[in-house]
């Protein structure tokens, strides 16, 4: 951020049971001045992602530049688990007891924690919300738990938004769900309850094998576009090592087992310890709660992609039928358009972000 010559902040905030969260903010645009008075709007990134989604394809293209230019104080956050939020206030903690959440936490403790932040911090008492694939999920759920989320938001925009996913076509989900109860098992066993962490090595390798020039060009695309789909016609090539040096950012093995549980399922719950007694530990109730969409009451806009291999047209099509104040219900006008495109691709100003803020504007 600072080297794109914009101003930036690094805030840091303890859930109620005790994660460290780092959140990222532009008070103001490149050269300008803050004022009080800037629109706050609350960008969260998605599964195995981090805040540096939405910076990461630079000035003119990333949306949080992009909303910074049009005078908003922006600001981003991290979920418990990835490369910024990889802390809790007890140093001792064991492992298993760190990685036991799922996006049903982060919705419960995480969400909630960094928009009062923000809301604390720049005086406002409402915020526009735009959040990726599981920054969708997160708020909906949130919702369920914390009614001043919706009633303090001006605009929640979702992008590659979800809530059940039993038509998902990813071949690492349908892998995923296939093998979710062996997953956990071996995972238990192994003691490895972190799922694909951000590390030197992945670092490494996208800076190595990742350039325009090298003949593996497409094996470092079929990583990143066997969970989310495959479009040439977005993906910027020379950008490939900036966005593979920060994703994956890593998230619990309980996290993707729970996705698994929607496919499986088909439901929008809370996560099932697959045990009478762990469930009652957990939910006071031998199964998981359902949520509820009846809640959501905020000004809702959507924009989904054809060939979303996360979120199938039928899935978002679920979801937009049960929003109660469902404000736009947008195609992208690409058939190519995948579920990573929200975040790189390169004609999201005309399609995607130009839309949204035009939209931003009348809320």
């Amino acid at each position: 951020i600072v080297d794109a010559g914009y101003p930036a902040e690094t805030h840091d905030v303890v859930t109620d049971d005790g994660y460290i969260l780092t959140l990222h903010r532009i008070p103001h645009d490149a050269g300008g001045t803050y004022n009080r008075t800037r629109p706050v709007v609350f960008l969260q990134h998605g599964l195995l992602s981090s805040s540096a989604d939405w910076v990461v394809t630079g000035p003119g293209k990333a949306l949080a530049f992009l909303l910074s230019d049009q005078g908003y104080d922006v600001w981003m956050g991290n979920y418990r688990g990835n490369t910024y939020s990889h802390q809790h206030v007890n140093p001792d903690i064991d492992k298993k007891t760190y990685w036991a959440f799922s996006w049903g936490e982060m919705a419960e403790h995480d969400l909630p924690t960094m928009l009062s932040h923000m809301m604390e911090v720049t005086g406002q008492d409402t915020f526009y919300y735009i959040g990726h694939s599981m920054g969708t999920i997160t708020y909906y759920t949130a919702c369920n738990y914390h009614h001043w989320i919706q009633n303090a938001t001006r605009l929640m925009v979702g992008y590659g938004a979800h809530t059940a996913v039993p038509n998902i076509i990813s071949p690492v989900f349908w892998v995923l769900s296939r093998f979710a109860h062996n997953l956990q098992t071996i995972s238990d066993h192994l003691g490895m309850y972190e799922f694909l962490p951000s590390n030197w090595l992945i670092q490494w390798w996208a800076s190595k094998v990742c350039t325009e020039e090298v003949v593996t060009q497409p094996v470092c695309r079929n990583i990143l576009f066997l969970v989310g789909g495959y479009n040439k016609n977005e993906m910027n090539n020379t950008m490939l090592p900036d966005i593979l040096g920060h994703i994956p950012a890593g998230t619990s093995v309980m996290n993707m087992l729970h996705y698994g549980q929607s496919v499986n399922t088909g439901a929008w719950a809370g996560f099932d310890f697959g045990s009478d007694q762990l469930n009652l530990k957990r939910w006071n109730s031998t199964r998981p709660p359902t949520y509820k969409y009846d809640v959501i009451t905020a000004p809702v806009a959507l924009f989904w992609a054809e060939n979303d291999w996360l979120v199938v047209p039928e899935d978002e099509a679920a979801l937009a039928g049960k929003l109660p104040n469902l404000v736009l219900n947008q195609r992208v006008d690409e058939d190519a358009y995948t579920h990573l495109d929200f975040l790189w691709g390169m004609h999201n100003m005309e399609k995607v972000y130009g839309p949204t803020m035009e939209l931003m504007e009348k809320y």
